[in-house]
């Protein structure tokens, strides 16, 4: 996240480095968001949720919970600041955005991962109870229905055709783990669709998308394999990494804003004091409200249970 929104984002605001968009940076992005999709398949996978009605039911609504409030907060943040219209906006808090574009700039992702999270108990019945093969067929035939919604219509998120296979590998490894036992498979892999992303040349738009998602998935798969080695113990380094993942979601949510407003009221002429002004003043004031703001609905969303029971008992005597 840090990336995303201390780089990636943040550069468009200046003109000090007008090269950092090129090959190997545009790569990092697509391999950053797609760990993201990647991990959240992979904790469907990983957890416990139960394919019941009622588990299906807790499923829905703890996800609903996590994600939508803030996501609707941030879309109507967006349209007053004029950076996602009205009409788009509307189209994304109902979930159809990505299916009849297009989705609000930079909260595409929200939009995306809220239908991915939709058909994830279906790709984990599948990932729990099917062979691999099976699995990747599945994967493959709905990848050519979107396709195919694509050319018809015209209207589909090109990132969908991108990102909803690095989520169902997330949720296959995180329900069957032994996966990452595979690591010298998963290594070479990685770098060898990492290395034949910069050889691959389709005219077509659609289909040159789609010769990425290998490198993505498998460079995402890569990355929490890593990550399932760590160890980190007790002390700052830990506290700041927590902070930074509780800050996450709304730091994502409401970077945009922050640098608008913040440029608005003041911006200096210097390139590289813009450069400094960003990520010295603007990019902290992201990270302290993001925390702020998640730290503040956490409390409002587990507390509301037992205020609610409390208003109700105060109502029956």
């Amino acid at each position: 996240m840090l990336y995303l929104v201390g780089f990636w984002h943040l550069l468009e605001y200046t003109r000090a480095i007008p090269h950092y968009q090129n090959d190997i940076t545009h790569r990092v992005t697509w391999i950053t968001l797609g760990i993201f999709f990647f991990i959240s398949g992979y904790l469907i996978g990983a957890g416990r949720t139960s394919l019941s009605a009622r588990g299906l039911g807790s499923y829905y609504l703890k996800r609903f919970w996590r994600i939508y409030p803030l996501f609707l907060v941030a879309l109507a943040w967006f349209t007053h600041l004029g950076i996602c219209r009205h009409d788009i906006a509307v189209r994304a808090a109902l979930g159809i955005s990505v299916f009849l574009g297009p989705a609000p700039p930079t909260l595409w992702f929200v939009a995306m991962i809220i239908v991915f999270y939709l058909a994830a108990p279906a790709l984990l019945y599948v990932s729990r109870h099917r062979s691999g093969m099976e699995a990747f067929l599945l994967n493959l035939a709905v990848m050519l229905a979107m396709y195919w919604y694509l050319v018809v219509t015209g209207r589909l998120e090109l990132r969908m055709l991108v990102y909803f296979s690095v989520f169902f590998l997330g949720i296959y490894a995180g329900a069957k783990p032994q996966v990452f036992t595979r690591r010298k498979t998963v290594v070479a892999l990685a770098v060898l669709s990492f290395m034949l992303s910069f050889f691959t040349h389709v005219r077509s738009l659609p289909m040159r998308v789609v010769t990425i998602v290998p490198m993505i998935a498998f460079c995402s798969l890569f990355v929490v394999m890593l990550a399932r080695e760590l160890r980190i113990g007790q002390g700052r380094l830990r506290t700041g990494i927590l902070a930074l993942s509780s800050a996450s979601y709304c730091m994502y949510l409401f970077h945009r804003p922050v640098y608008i407003l913040a440029n608005r009221y003041y911006f200096p002429d210097t390139p590289w004091l813009q450069v400094a002004y960003l990520v010295g003043c603007c990019l902290p004031a992201v990270i302290l409200l993001a925390y702020v703001v998640q730290k503040g609905y956490d409390f409002v969303v587990n507390g509301f249970p037992v205020w609610l029971g409390a208003v109700l008992q105060a109502w029956r005597a």
